[in-house]
C-alpha cells in the first residue's frame, strides 16, 4: 500500500517538479536551466499583445528575462532588418530612457552610439542590441536589451548584472547564446 501511495504522490507532484515553461506563441520550451541561469518565474500578461515573460537568475547576480509578444501587430517580419523591427527596437530603448521618470531606476545612461546587430555563428537567430547603465536600489548595473522576431512574435531579452561583477558579461553572453539556440530550435 505504501509504494502505491508514494507512486501516486510522485505522479501528482511531477507536474510541479519542473519549472520548464512552454511558450506556445513560438513553439519552444524554456528549460529549468539555460547557460548556468536557473529558471525563476514565468508571467503571462493579461493583455494578449504583451505576451509572456520568463525570468532566469545566475549567481553574481545576473538576471535574464525573455519576453515573447506581438505588441498588437498581426504581421512581424522575421529577422532584424525590417522597418517594423527597427522602429519597435527604438521604442523599446526609448522606454529604457524613460525609466527614471516613474522612479523605476536612476542614473539611466544610454549611449548615443547606433544599435548593433549580432553576428553570432551557428544555429539561431540574430538580434539587434544595445547596452546601457543604470542604478537600481543603489546598485550600479550594466544592462542590455536584445530583440529579434520568431514566428511572428517579438522576442526580447533583457540582461542586467552588477557592473562590479567581472564575470557578468561572460555569463550574460552564455545566457544569450543558450536562449538563441532554444528559440532557433537548434540541436544540442
Amino acid at each position: 500500500m505504501r509504494p502505491l501511495i508514494l507512486l501516486l504522490a510522485l505522479l501528482c507532484l511531477s507536474p510541479f517538479a519542473s519549472a520548464a515553461a512552454y511558450e506556445d506563441a513560438i513553439g519552444v520550451t524554456f528549460p529549468d536551466e539555460v547557460g548556468g541561469f536557473q529558471f525563476k518565474r514565468r508571467e503571462t500578461f493579461s493583455q494578449k499583445a504583451l505576451g509572456a515573460a520568463t525570468g532566469y537568475l545566475h549567481a553574481g547576480p545576473v538576471q535574464g528575462t525573455v519576453y515573447v509578444y506581438t505588441g498588437g501587430l498581426s504581421s512581424i517580419p522575421e529577422g532584424t532588418d525590417s522597418a517594423i523591427v527597427r522602429k519597435h527596437f527604438a521604442q523599446v530603448i526609448g522606454e529604457v530612457k524613460q525609466m527614471e521618470a516613474p522612479g523605476l531606476a536612476s542614473k539611466v545612461s544610454v549611449p548615443p552610439t547606433p544599435d548593433q546587430t549580432t553576428s553570432l555563428a551557428g544555429c539561431g537567430p540574430q538580434f539587434i542590441w544595445k547596452g546601457y547603465d543604470m542604478e537600481l536600489d543603489g546598485a550600479q548595473l550594466a544592462s542590455y536589451t536584445y530583440l529579434t522576431v520568431v514566428r511572428n512574435n517579438f522576442v526580447k531579452l533583457r540582461i542586467s548584472y552588477l557592473k562590479s561583477n567581472p564575470a557578468g558579461r561572460a555569463n550574460a553572453d552564455r545566457f544569450i547564446d543558450g536562449i538563441r539556440k532554444i528559440i532557433g530550435r537548434c540541436q544540442p
